[in-house]
């Protein structure tokens, strides 16, 4: 099965210029980048023509969650505060705008939340399974409402499940295929990633497996946060899985790249995965 690529812009944001990072991508031969969410700092016309410049696409943009930026921080959906419900739901339309503005086709969702709200085992940074079940049951009919506004947009809404570090309110893909089901909607889906998936799930390759049917984007990086390769998960098991699944969608990385020295690293990520 022959892939298409992606890489999310996020990772150089703060490291170049944007028109050098695509330069770059393009020179690796990635076919698609991913917009990172921040619609209020974004000049469409001017991405636009940047982006044609290179003949790269737009797979999507990746929503900035948790301390991903300055800004994103205060984006909770499992919330009591209405201000910053209304805010973060605003946030996810924006998001979802600026991805039809953009021809991409999708944007993914994290679930954070309130402190207050979640009883945490302080050792394990984890919740019961009805505690996380009973969070989550309280925003599926505001997702839904989203996920139709997205669809009316052509964007699909993708649930993405975190490490217990980052959040502890939807952490496996079983939570994630939780929210899914629940929102019952055709244009929402699961998204994976492989560095989350490391920390929580028992098997990588059967988590993929049981994704079938709801899997509509994967994030790739190592358990270290770096391009394929540089770690220890095993991504033949991954790749072999995906095969499995018949997945045709984009094989997206999503690397930590500390400064702009990247060029060897991103080569030799692309260039595993491409073999396998």
């Amino acid at each position: 099965m022959s892939w298409k690529y992606s890489i999310t812009l996020s990772s150089f944001k703060d490291i170049e210029p944007l028109k050098t990072t695509l330069e770059r991508m393009t020179m690796f031969g990635f076919d698609a980048v991913e917009m990172y969410g921040e619609p209020d700092s974004v000049d469409v016309s001017s991405i636009m023509d940047l982006f044609h410049s290179y003949n790269i696409s737009i797979s999507g943009i990746t929503g900035m969650w948790g301390h991903a930026s300055e800004e994103s921080s205060g984006r909770k959906l499992v919330t009591r505060n209405k201000s910053i419900f209304f805010q973060t739901q605003d946030y996810i339309k924006k998001c979802i705008a600026l991805c039809e503005k953009l021809d991409g086709k999708l944007f993914n969702v994290c679930l954070f939340s309130d402190d207050s709200l979640v009883q945490i085992d302080k050792n394990h940074a984890r919740l019961s399974e009805s505690l996380k079940r009973e969070l989550m049951s309280t925003i599926i009919y505001p997702l839904r409402e989203m996920s139709i506004f997205a669809k009316d947009r052509g964007v699909e809404l993708l649930i993405e499940p975190l490490n217990r570090y980052s959040t502890p309110v939807c952490t496996t893909s079983a939570d994630a295929m939780y929210v899914v089901k629940s929102i019952a909607q055709e244009n929402v889906g699961l998204l994976l990633d492989t560095f989350h998936m490391n920390i929580e799930e028992d098997s990588i390759e059967y988590t993929i497996m049981k994704s079938r049917g709801l899997l509509k984007h994967i994030h790739l990086s190592d358990n270290n946060r770096e391009m394929p390769g540089f770690a220890h998960i095993n991504f033949r098991e991954i790749v072999n899985a995906l095969r499995e699944l018949e997945f045709d969608r984009y094989m997206s990385f999503e690397p930590f790249v500390p400064n702009a020295n990247y060029e060897n690293d991103i080569r030799y990520g692309i260039e595993l995965i491409r073999s396998l």
